[in-house]
């Protein structure tokens, strides 16, 4: 077994959006992000009146809900 410790840094959401799709056109606006989390795409951490995210988390979890399998 291994002890190494995985730390995650959290990001607010638009930095988030940034690291997962970049700054290309074909990246999805803030709006569609910020439903995408209204609809439970993705989690979120709420601390405060603030949404932070943890981008990995985010990642999978769109992978998971938006990867066809042919």
């Amino acid at each position: 077994m291994s002890n190494s410790t995985h730390t995650t840094a959290l990001v607010g959401i638009e930095e988030g959006r940034v690291a997962i799709f970049g700054t290309s056109k074909s990246a999805p606006s803030k709006r569609t992000f910020a439903e995408w989390k209204a609809q439970g795409y993705y989690p979120y951490h709420k601390i405060g009146k603030r949404i932070f995210l943890d981008v990995e988390q985010v990642r999978r979890a769109l992978d998971r809900r938006f990867t066809i399998n042919l």
